[in-house]
């Protein structure tokens, strides 16, 4: 009997102040008044006459079919019966389930402690996007769709360039033609991104057709051996030349194919960007060893949220390239990395608030979970990060997840921890611990109430949180405790 103050006063204090969990109190109270009132319902209903017709509810109403008539409904008390075709045309629009309270976009980054890490950052913030983007109930901030690509260069230019040429060539005026083609060709290549291998090789056709009828065997054979570099399967249109122009490009097309191939070797910084040479798409950066005729390439490699970049590539016949830009961010994303940077070094990174800086992240890429990595590299070139996490709506936490890239068992824990946090298997939005008062936080309170009211309470948390320990949530770091 001496424990039934204590009991009380910590009984009091829990369901007084912890408000954000006893709601559901209400909802249980409720059902059973509603179960109570439905049970006197049928029981009068039971001694009434049946009706002619049955009323379905609106949760079981069934579909009716494309070609059958809607029956219209009866209700307890009377009322015109609604006409077939009204009750067709507009059906009741079917109940959409609530989406979870872990809902929303998940923006991953991360950022160096010294440049000298940029490279392993980079790494770790991919490998991180690809396992989390792996899993089916987490949804990543798409950045490419946020941060689009500034708009292409104007062509017009060079298509001026190339009809005036053309006019030149069609009016038997070869040497102005072969000038105004080059201009046209010089113009494109200094667009790779935009210039379609196509035109670039047509452009080259021309040229050489035009240096032909100039005498100028040599310079048509370059000409036609770029055109063929441009578009293997290019040849000149028979209604537009004639039979000395198709054997001088058949023999540049035969001294092409006789010559060895070299190899070029692509990647980026950051890596992951897709590549595409001459038009065709063959992958993601890093690509080992593409095999290609000697001569100018056109490479271009395009990456979610920053500037597409674009070379012509000269490959050497038997000779191993290497082709490693550094990408360059659109000003959006470079403005967001920047604040993630001042996020990183803040003094408040390990606090139980939101360090300066998160909210407007979560604003500027529309998320609202933000992963942010901090990558370290020591002497020895030994890479390591520590991983946080925040919910922008419900102000938790997740902190310290130690990441060793390197080491695959280190990647699986931490990425699994990030995912329990995300999907609220650390901390629901409305799960108990979120809504305690500072004061039960405390250790003098537990010692105040007596061991058999923190038992009782104990208990309580355990009943709130169906199929989650309560050793597992109390205390845990990443519960926003």
């Amino acid at each position: 009997m001496r424990l039934k103050t204590p009991l009380a006063l910590s009984l009091a204090l829990l369901l007084g102040t912890a408000s954000g969990v006893t709601e559901a109190a209400p909802r249980r109270g409720s059902s059973a008044s509603a179960r109570k009132a439905k049970k006197k319902t049928s029981a009068a209903e039971q001694s009434a006459p049946a009706p002619e017709s049955t009323e379905t509810p609106d949760s079981e109403e069934p579909t009716p079919a494309a070609d059958a008539p809607v029956a219209p409904r009866t209700t307890l008390a009377p009322a015109p019966a609604a006409p077939v075709e009204t009750a067709s045309a507009h059906p009741a629009p079917a109940a959409q389930p609530a989406p979870p309270t872990w809902a929303g976009h998940v923006a991953v980054l991360a950022v160096p402690a010294k440049p000298d890490a940029t490279p392993s950052a980079v790494r770790v913030e991919t490998d991180l996007r690809a396992a989390l983007g792996a899993q089916a109930d987490v949804r990543l901030v798409d950045l490419g769709a946020l941060f689009p690509p500034p708009p292409p260069a104007p062509l017009e230019q060079g298509d001026v360039l190339f009809d005036e040429g053309k006019e030149l060539y069609d009016n038997l005026d070869p040497e102005a033609a072969a000038k105004k083609f080059s201009e046209a060709a010089a113009f494109y290549e200094r667009y790779p991104v935009e210039t379609k291998p196509e035109r670039l090789g047509r452009v080259y056709v021309f040229l050489g057709a035009s240096r032909l009828l100039n005498g100028d065997t040599a310079g048509a054979r370059e000409a036609f051996t770029r055109a063929l570099i441009m578009a293997p399967s290019r040849q000149p249109e028979s209604e537009l030349f004639g039979q000395d122009v198709q054997d001088a490009f058949n023999a540049a097309k035969g001294a092409l194919s006789q010559q060895p191939r070299g190899t070029l070797a692509i990647d980026s910084v950051p890596s992951g960007a897709q590549v595409a040479v001459k038009g065709e798409n063959l992958g993601t950066t890093p690509l080992k060893d593409v095999e290609l005729a000697p001569g100018p390439h056109p490479v271009v490699l395009t990456l979610p949220g920053y500037v597409p970049f674009g070379v012509f590539q000269q490959v050497a016949p038997s000779q191993r390239g290497e082709l490693r830009p550094t990408l360059e961010p659109t000003p959006g994303l470079a403005a967001v990395r920047e604040l993630a940077t001042n996020v990183s070094a803040s003094r408040a990174l390990t606090s139980d608030t939101l360090p300066p800086g998160v909210a407007e992240l979560g604003e500027k890429l529309g998320a609202r979970y933000v992963v942010l990595a901090r990558v370290e590299q020591d002497g020895s070139g030994r890479t390591e990060a520590v991983l946080y996490a925040w919910d922008v709506q419900l102000k938790s936490r997740l902190r310290g997840v130690k990441l060793d890239p390197d080491e695959p068992r280190s990647r699986d824990s931490a990425v699994q921890q990030v995912h329990a946090f995300l999907t609220g298997q650390h901390v629901s939005g409305s799960s108990l611990p979120m809504a305690l008062p500072a004061v039960m936080k405390k250790p003098w309170f537990w010692a105040a109430v007596g061991g058999v009211a923190a038992a009782t309470t104990a208990g309580i948390l355990l009943a709130s949180q169906p199929q989650k320990p309560l050793g597992i949530r109390l205390g845990n770091f990443g519960a926003g405790w």
